[in-house]
């Protein structure tokens, strides 16, 4: 565990994923399980040498195939182009944009790290990267992944709880209903038995050689 801190707090914070792995803290991870330690592009030769300096080990090159790199940046939403889609807000690892659907969104500077991953499901194009000197917000990004991760985990059990709730409804209504109708119809139903019994006897009686039907008229008389 303290390795894991240790590695963790050599790298970017960006939460972006390139690494293969959601958040920093989970490559920091998959690192000391004996993961490569040169697929943080955004951390470039920086956070590489440090990796290097501390697992005691000597990779020349970040795996380009994990960039491109990520320059310190934030992102900003043009207000009239926004259509208030809530893709960028559902996308954002730090829950750094702000808005409702339908409305326009806004990105809260404090906590974006510019990771671009609110770029790509942008459906009109209306979110731009500019470059900035605030390293603040992600020296804090852990923390707000974090969060973010947990209320959406919450969000979604709870999406499969009122599902499950309303199957169950809809379920015990179908199976009331049927109760009810059959208290309704006993009459109907009763007399639909009747009916059933007399055609399968009817039936049974067209299936008896002539001898067994003798037998049958003197049974029944």
């Amino acid at each position: 565990m303290e390795l894991i801190k240790v590695i963790h707090a050599e790298l970017p914070q960006i939460q972006c994923g390139r690494c293969d792995t959601p958040g920093c803290y989970q490559y920091a991870e998959q690192i000391s399980k004996g993961a490569p330690h040169d697929r943080c592009v955004p951390g470039g030769k920086e956070t590489l040498g440090k990796l290097n300096k501390l697992l005691n080990k000597n990779l020349k090159e970040v795996d380009i195939d994990y960039g491109p790199s990520i320059p310190l940046q934030i992102a900003v939403i043009d207000e009239d182009e926004c259509i208030g889609c809530k893709k960028c807000i559902d996308a954002c690892p730090v829950d750094a944009i702000s808005g409702s659907a339908n409305l326009m969104h806004d990105v809260i500077e404090d906590l974006c790290t510019g990771c671009e991953l609110c770029i790509e499901p942008c459906p009109v194009d209306c979110i731009s990267l500019v470059e900035t000197d605030n390293k603040n917000s992600r020296s804090e990004s852990q923390f707000f992944y974090d969060q973010t991760m947990y209320l959406r985990s919450n969000e979604n059990r709870k999406k499969r709880m009122d599902s499950m709730i309303e199957t169950n409804k809809k379920i015990g209504d179908d199976i009331n209903t049927k109760l009810n109708n059959r208290n309704i119809n006993l009459e109907t139903n009763l007399n639909n038995l009747r009916i059933k019994i007399l055609n399968d006897q009817l039936n049974d009686y067209h299936s008896l050689t002539d001898k067994e039907k003798e037998k049958f008229i003197d049974d029944n008389t």
